[in-house]
C-alpha cells in the first residue's frame, strides 16, 4: 500500500529521473490493459486483446453508461481491494451526470498526486484552507461551514452577495487562509469585488482555479493587483488532477503530473494524434483504476501537445480551450481562444459585474452582461468593436441585459457557450 502512494508522490513531485518515469508508466500502461482485457467484459466482447493502446476504442461517457455493467470488473478480481469500493460521482454540469467505482489503490495513489500537487505550491496538509463550492447541489442547506478536522472552511459559491464576499474576505484574513480553491467564476467575481472597493488580504494567498479555464485578466488581478499567487488545476471527478499550471503562469498551459493519467490529443475529425501545437481532443486512459478501467476516454476538452516524454508520451498541453461543445468560433470557422481574449474593457468597468459570451451561429453572437446601472451608449459600442475585432468584419454582436447569470448544478457560471455546434 505505502509503495503504491510513494510511487505516485514521486512521480507527480519529479522525484525520480525522466527514464524511471517512462519505466514506471509504461509499466502500469501494460498492467491496465491486461487486466481490462482479461476481466472487463466490454472488452472481451469485442475480442480485444492487444496490449497496444491504439489498438483500443475511443470511448465517451455516454457509452460508459449506456454498458456501465460492462465496465465494472467482479470485486474479487480487483488487486489490494479492502472493503467496498468508493463511488466517485460527477456533477453533471455538461449535461451528463456519472458515478464511477474506484478501488482501494486507486484512492491511496489520488490522495498521493493531490498532496504533491499542493506541495508543489507549498501548501501542506491541514494547513488553513478554503473551499468555494456548490454545497447546495449536495442537498445541504449549509452556506459557511469550518471542518476543524481539516482545518477547511467550505463556503457555497451559489449566492455571492456583498455580505457573502465580506464575510469571506473576512474569514481569510482573521485565520490567515493559506489558500483559496474554487471555480475561476467565483475567484473572479470575489477579486474583481476586492479591487473595485481597494480591499487587500493582510497576508499572500494562493488561489488554485478549477473545473473552468483561467482567465488571464483573472491570473494578472491576483498577482499585480492583490500581490497574491494563482494557479490553474486541470482535472475532472472521475480520473482525479491531470496537472496544474505554474505558480503565477499562464493557466492553459498544464504541466501534466505523469502518474495518474496517459493523455493523448487526438484529430478532431480522426482517431489519430494531433501534431504538435494541433489543437484536438483530449483523451485519458486512467492509470490507478481497476474497479472501472477507463481507456481511452474521450473527456470532450481540446487542446494542443507541447512536449512530450523520451518515450513520446505527452508531458505538457498547451491551448487548453475547454470543452469542445463550448469552443468559440470566428466568422471564418476557426477557434478562437477567446477565454484570454476578452475585451478588458468588460474587466476594468466598474459597472460590469458578470458576463457570458454565446455564439448563435456560424457569424451571429451574444453577450449578456449584468450590470449594476444602465451602461452609456460609448462603452457598448466599445465593447462590439473590441468584439469584431478578433471574431471579423461580418460578425454580429448583440448585448442583452440581464439580472443574472444561470448557474450549473455544479456551481460553474460558464463564460462562454456555444449553441451553433461546429463539432457533435
Amino acid at each position: 500500500m505505502f509503495r503504491c502512494y510513494k510511487d505516485a508522490y514521486g512521480i507527480t513531485m519529479n522525484k525520480i529521473s525522466e527514464d524511471e518515469i517512462c519505466k514506471k508508466r509504461e509499466k502500469d500502461l501494460y498492467n491496465i490493459l491486461h487486466y481490462a482485457c482479461d476481466n472487463i467484459e466490454y472488452y472481451k466482447m469485442k475480442n480485444i486483446y492487444s496490449k497496444n493502446l491504439s489498438d483500443f476504442p475511443v470511448v465517451n461517457k455516454n457509452i460508459y453508461k449506456e454498458n456501465y455493467d460492462l465496465f465494472c470488473a467482479p470485486i474479487e478480481k480487483i488487486p489490494g481491494q479492502e472493503g467496498n469500493l468508493h463511488i466517485q460521482s460527477t456533477s453533471g454540469s455538461t449535461g451528463i451526470p456519472f458515478s464511477v467505482p474506484q478501488d482501494t489503490l486507486c484512492r491511496l495513489k489520488r490522495i498521493a498526486i493531490i498532496k504533491a500537487e499542493n506541495e508543489k505550491i507549498n501548501f501542506h496538509s491541514f494547513e488553513p484552507m478554503m473551499h468555494l463550492r456548490y454545497l447546495k447541489s449536495h442537498g445541504s442547506n449549509i452556506d459557511f461551514k469550518h471542518s476543524k478536522d481539516l482545518n477547511i472552511w467550505y463556503v457555497d459559491n451559489s449566492n455571492l452577495s456583498e455580505e457573502k464576499i465580506l464575510k469571506i474576505i473576512d474569514t481569510i484574513n482573521k485565520n490567515r487562509i493559506k489558500v483559496v480553491r474554487g471555480y475561476m467564476t467565483s475567484l473572479d467575481f470575489i477579486t474583481h469585488y476586492m479591487v473595485n472597493n481597494n480591499i487587500k488580504f493582510n497576508h499572500k494567498v494562493i488561489f488554485i482555479s478549477v473545473g473552468e479555464l483561467l482567465q488571464e485578466n483573472l491570473r494578472i488581478r491576483i498577482c499585480q493587483d492583490l500581490h497574491c499567487y494563482i494557479i490553474s488545476q486541470y482535472g475532472n471527478e472521475e480520473n482525479g488532477i491531470f496537472g496544474q499550471s505554474e505558480i503565477n503562469g499562464c493557466g492553459n498551459i498544464i504541466n501534466l503530473n505523469g502518474a495518474g493519467c496517459i493523455v493523448e490529443i487526438l484529430k478532431m475529425d480522426k482517431d489519430e494524434p494531433a501534431d504538435k501545437g494541433e489543437i484536438g481532443r483530449i483523451v485519458v486512459t486512467d492509470l490507478t483504476n481497476y474497479a472501472f478501467p477507463m481507456i481511452r476516454y474521450e473527456i470532450g476538452d481540446v487542446a494542443a501537445p507541447c512536449d512530450y516524454y523520451k518515450n513520446g508520451d505527452i508531458k505538457k498541453i498547451s491551448n487548453l480551450l475547454g470543452r469542445k461543445s463550448d469552443i468559440i468560433y470566428d466568422t471564418k470557422g476557426t477557434p478562437v481562444d477567446l477565454i484570454n481574449r476578452i475585451p478588458m474593457v468588460l474587466y476594468n468597468s466598474q459597472v460590469i459585474n458578470q458576463h457570458q459570451f454565446i455564439q448563435k451561429d456560424k457569424n451571429k453572437y451574444l453577450l449578456k452582461l449584468c450590470v449594476k446601472k444602465e451602461i452609456d451608449k460609448i462603452l457598448e459600442n466599445e465593447i462590439i468593436d473590441e468584439f469584431i475585432n478578433i471574431l471579423g468584419s461580418d460578425a454580429i454582436l448583440s448585448i442583452e441585459y440581464v439580472n443574472s447569470l444561470p448557474i450549473l448544478s455544479s456551481g460553474k457560471r460558464k463564460v462562454i457557450v456555444n449553441e451553433w455546434k461546429k463539432f457533435s
